[in-house]
């Protein structure tokens, strides 16, 4: 009962790990991205204790919907990414989150320049959590095609199972 009042009156408490997921214009990779790790984190049983959301670099049409394509390919996997907006990385961003992963080595290199070394967040590329990567990035489908599309999700998807491990040991087997 105390606890209905508070998310009444106060919304949901804040989980302890947040991630911040960042690619270019925040309407492809990254809604992915958010929408499949959330995906792995419940899997893991982590879905309460981490908070997973999504930016762009550039974000030039702040508020906007993820492409119809991502939308497509990820609702055929059972991830509903609709309610995404897009969004800009801030500069309290690096201070508010734990991690931010970038998709690609051009949001890596603006997320560390942009950061000047400031904020208490890890910056790693998505990569970098992968066992044995099968790309060096996940490249950006917005000009590709349905095929792209799917690419980018199981790259997406086998990168975020090994996230979601990572910070299930990392954060809460200690």
């Amino acid at each position: 009962m105390l606890s209905e009042l508070y998310r009444k009156f106060f919304g949901e408490p804040s989980a302890p790990v947040s991630v911040l997921v960042v690619c270019m214009e925040n309407i492809c990779r990254s809604p992915i991205l958010e929408g499949v790790l959330k995906k792995a984190l419940a899997e893991q049983g982590l879905s309460g204790l981490v908070r997973v959301d999504s930016a762009g670099t550039y974000a030039s049409q702040p508020g906007s919907k993820p492409d119809v394509r991502a939308v497509k390919v990820a609702r055929e996997k059972g991830v509903d990414i609709s309610r995404i907006r897009s969004r800009r990385v801030k500069v309290e961003d690096y201070d508010k989150y734990d991690y931010i992963i970038a998709v690609d080595d051009s949001v890596l290199q603006f997320l560390n320049e942009d950061s000047s070394g400031g904020g208490r967040c890890q910056i790693r590329s998505l990569v970098s959590f992968m066992e044995e990567p099968t790309s060096d990035q996940v490249p950006d489908p917005y000009y590709g095609n349905a095929a792209s599309f799917q690419f980018v999700y199981d790259l997406i998807e086998k990168a975020s199972e090994e996230i979601a491990l990572f910070i299930s040991n990392d954060c809460f087997k200690k």
